[in-house]
C-alpha cells in the first residue's frame, strides 16, 4: 500500500535548525542542508523519500532497543495523550516518537504496549536514539552527497 504523502505533515522541521550554523545535517529534524534549503520547491515525490529515509533509520535503530507487544494499546494512547505522530508512520517509528514525546513524563513505556530490551530512563533513551538518528543521517550524507562530489572533484 502505498503512502499518500500529502497525509504528512509540511515539514520534518522541530525548530531547532543547526543548518543555519553551518551543519551539514541538521540536528533537530536530521535532514540535509540541500533539503532544508530546497523544502518548500521539493516535489511531494522528493519529500516523501526524505520522510521514508528518516522513518527508515528510526525504524532501523528501535528493532534493537524496544518490543512493541501491543499496537492497539499504543495507538491508543497516542489518541488519548493527543500525541503529534503522524499516523502514517510505521510501528518503530511511532516509538522513536514516543520516546521523544513522553521521556519527562513517563518511567516507563508499558502502558503505551512497548517494552524496553534494557533497563533505564527513558530521558537516557532519548538523548541515545537521537544521537544514533544524527550519527546515521550524517553517514549517509557523507556516503552519498560528500564522497562522490569528492571523487568528482580528483578526477
Amino acid at each position: 500500500m502505498t503512502k499518500d504523502p500529502t497525509v504528512r505533515t509540511r515539514t520534518p522541521c522541530v525548530g531547532i535548525c543547526s543548518t543555519t550554523y553551518g551543519d551539514d545535517v541538521c540536528r533537530g529534524c536530521k535532514r540535509f542542508i540541500h533539503e532544508v534549503i530546497n523544502w518548500n520547491s521539493f516535489k511531494p515525490e522528493e519529500k516523501e523519500a526524505v520522510w521514508k529515509r528518516l522513518e527508515k533509520l528510526k525504524s532501523l535503530i528501535m528493532q534493537s532497543k524496544v518490543e512493541i507487544f501491543d499496537e492497539d494499546l499504543m495507538e491508543y494512547k497516542i489518541d488519548e495523550l493527543q500525541l503529534k505522530i503522524n499516523k502514517d508512520l510505521n510501528s518503530l517509528s511511532k516509538a522513536f516518537e514516543i520516546v521523544k514525546l513522553t521521556s519527562q513524563s513517563f518511567e516507563n513505556l508499558k502502558e503505551f504496549g512497548i517494552n524496553l530490551h534494557e533497563e533505564g530512563k527513558l530521558v537516557e533513551l532519548k538523548e541515545v536514539i537521537e544521537t544514533e538518528l544524527y550519527e546515521l543521517s550524517t553517514a549517509h550524507f557523507k556516503r552519498y552527497f560528500v564522497e562522490p562530489i569528492e571523487k568528482l572533484n580528483k578526477n
